[in-house]
């Protein structure tokens, strides 16, 4: 029975540990309004994401290599996509950002403008 408890979770770490690891690594954002280059990593046992570049035309951002840069504070993987548990956990009336795998080298995003879908491709930048 200890055996097959322990077999239990190392296999659940290790599926975990390799979901994770398909959205780790830096990726440019592919949109009409902005430029922008994120990075999304391990800090401790959560998954964050940090803005490294940013530019609207009216705001632009560079990495300060501070907690101002991070975004995302707690993705967790949830039905098949990421969500940022922090801010998935404030009362808010905004719709969440969630984060897609769709293949090893881009993410779909979708975040909520005026409750709007915006959707994104963030391909990995190699």
């Amino acid at each position: 029975m200890k055996k097959t408890l322990l077999s239990l979770i190392v296999l659940l770490t290790a599926c975990s540990t390799q979901i994770d690891k398909q959205v780790l690594g830096t990726w440019n954002v592919q949109s009409n309004f902005y430029k922008a280059t994120y990075k999304i990593e391990k800090q401790g046992k959560k998954l964050i994401g940090k803005v490294l570049y940013y530019n609207d035309d009216t705001t632009v951002l560079h990495e300060t290599k501070t907690d101002k840069d991070i975004f995302l504070h707690d993705l967790k993987y949830k039905n098949e996509v990421y969500v940022d548990a922090i801010s998935g956990a404030t009362n808010t009336v905004s719709e969440k950002l969630t984060i897609k795998v769709k293949h090893k080298d881009t993410l779909e995003v979708t975040s909520y403008i005026n409750k709007k879908p915006l959707i994104e491709n963030w391909t990995r930048k190699q």
